[in-house]
């Protein structure tokens, strides 16, 4: 009698630990979907009020610290990495595109930009034309879009002759919508003493 009352007991506080488990895996679950998956963003969230389609940014009129109309308006970007696939645009490009459209939705009008992008080091390929990217990378070059999209708003594009030299390209692989600069440090130097403000991308 008492073998068959122990089996009884077993099985029930089996049963009860296998549902608390079950349950507690089911809870787990849950808890690892919510995190993992991606909220949803109502429409009109993001926007690229002047870099169009590059750099959304997400809009707070009341925020603070935004730029103001007026002031010298004049930043070096320096962009030294290669992040992400090569089939997409660098995102330190789109860092800079954000800052644009940043500067834009505040109210500072295009021709206040003084905007220089510095590009050295891995970010080095990006600034190749169509033809050498494709040799390099089987695929075209997908910040062409985005330099020239810049431009049109007039931030000028640079690549350091330094690191084109290192990369062994010759300066003639360079796309002709990228400036060709001395060096980055000396870019970078030389706008400073002018009054730009550095932004490291």
């Amino acid at each position: 009698m008492r073998s068959v009352v122990s089996y009884a007991l077993i099985a029930i506080v089996g049963g009860f630990v296998g549902a608390t488990v079950s349950k507690g895996d089911d809870l787990y679950q849950r808890v690892v979907s919510h995190f993992s998956s991606a909220p949803a963003d109502p429409d009109g969230f993001w926007s690229t009020p002047a870099v169009d389609g590059y750099g959304k940014i997400h809009y707070e009129p009341d925020a603070a610290f935004k730029p103001v109309v007026g002031l010298s308006n004049k930043v070096v970007f320096q962009i030294t990495r290669s992040e992400g696939e090569m089939t997409r645009p660098n995102l330190g490009l789109e860092r800079v595109a954000r800052v644009v459209n940043l500067y834009i939705a505040s109210g500072v009008p295009a021709d206040d930009l003084h905007f220089v992008v510095s590009v050295t080091g891995d970010a080095t390929p990006a600034m190749l034309d169509n033809a050498h990217f494709q040799q390099f990378y089987q695929a075209d070059n997908p910040n062409l879009a985005l330099i020239g999209a810049l431009n049109k708003l007039g931030v000028k594009v640079s690549v350091c002759d330094q690191s084109v030299a290192f990369h062994h390209f010759p300066r003639a692989w360079i796309d002709p919508s990228v400036i060709h600069a001395l060096s980055s440090p000396t870019t970078v130097s030389t706008l400073e003493n002018q009054g730009y403000a550095l932004l490291q991308m």
